[in-house]
């Protein structure tokens, strides 16, 4: 599966986080330094590699029914139903910024990165939050505000 998007070519990366305020999922963009954005970047063209690697023609569609393994290569196209969230999350322009917001990181139910190449295309990836947390608990990753 070709993505149409030029990995060599990115102008502005950015990283947010989901929050579940009592029930209530919001997104909200972090302001990250440009280790973050070399680093989230990397992981981009890895995970495109992998797949690149791993797939002969296109990934079947996400089926919520079936059973799928801890490393799996599915798509789900934007028109999908299923696909609401994380095409509010691709098209946005103006989501909310907080640098604050991981202070809390049990209400983080995910965690998303944007790209988007000169050409002005834009490339989202979304995963949930299981690793990120304990990323955080660990110190790996440090967030300080004024």
């Amino acid at each position: 599966m070709m993505v149409d998007f030029n990995f060599e070519s990115i102008t502005v990366t950015e990283f947010g986080v989901g929050i579940d305020e009592g029930g209530r999922q919001s997104f909200v963009m972090v302001p990250v330094d440009i280790h973050v954005q070399i680093a989230l970047q990397e992981m981009a063209i890895t995970t495109k590699n992998e797949m690149k690697g791993n797939t002969e023609g296109d990934p079947p569609v996400y089926e919520p029914s079936e059973r799928y393994g801890s490393c799996e290569y599915v798509r789900l196209p934007l028109d999908n139903e299923l696909a609401t969230q994380l095409r509010l999350i691709h098209q946005a322009n103006n989501l909310p910024s907080g640098a604050n917001v991981l202070s809390d990181p049990s209400d983080v139910f995910g965690y998303f990165a944007r790209m988007t190449d000169v050409e002005g295309r834009r490339l989202t990836g979304l995963r949930r939050a299981s690793q990120f947390k304990g990323v955080l608990k660990s110190h790996l990753i440090q967030f300080i505000t004024d």
